[in-house]
């Protein structure tokens, strides 16, 4: 069985390139009948020539309906502004606190109207930015308030 599979993958070309009206329609359709998941059946069941992953990317970044299409609004910059400070280049974090918006988008959007003017604001981090970059900011102001309290536990375990 795996063997046959393989083989019909090997043989099996897929169109590349941009997407017609006519392919959205289908992927479209397929979506409303049958829901999302299991993407590498549509190509059985409509005959599109695209690969799984690619219809599953085509309709999160653009033809599902939850994904907001319009310009961004200027407490979207502020707000993509604030968590790139905090969590960095983690865009899929960042797309989750900003409704209607892919993570595509949201990184798009920093890379050609924000990182400019964001970097004009801020100087950059000394250090280069790590994963736990932004929590050891975080706990780094908490540091000293930390250590009082370790202090004053050990003082009142001494006496």
């Amino acid at each position: 069985m795996r063997i046959r599979r393989r083989e019909e993958k090997e043989n099996q070309e897929y169109k590349k390139g941009l997407w017609t009206v006519e392919e959205d329609n289908i992927l479209m359709d397929y979506v409303l009948n049958h829901g999302t998941g299991q993407w590498n059946r549509i190509v059985r069941k409509t005959g599109l020539k695209r690969c799984g992953k690619s219809c599953r990317l085509r309709w999160m970044n653009y033809l599902s309906p939850n994904v907001n299409k319009g310009n961004f609004t200027e407490q979207e910059e502020d707000l993509i502004i604030r968590l790139h400070k905090l969590l960095g280049n983690r865009w899929s974090l960042i797309a989750k606190r900003v409704p209607g918006r892919t993570d595509n988008q949201v990184k798009n959007y920093w890379n050609t109207h924000l990182s400019k003017t964001s970097s004009e604001i801020t100087p950059p981090p000394s250090k280069p930015r790590g994963k736990t970059t932004a929590l050891c900011r975080h706990c780094s102001s908490l540091l000293p308030q930390l250590l009082l309290v370790i202090i004053n536990k050990k003082m009142s375990t001494r006496i």
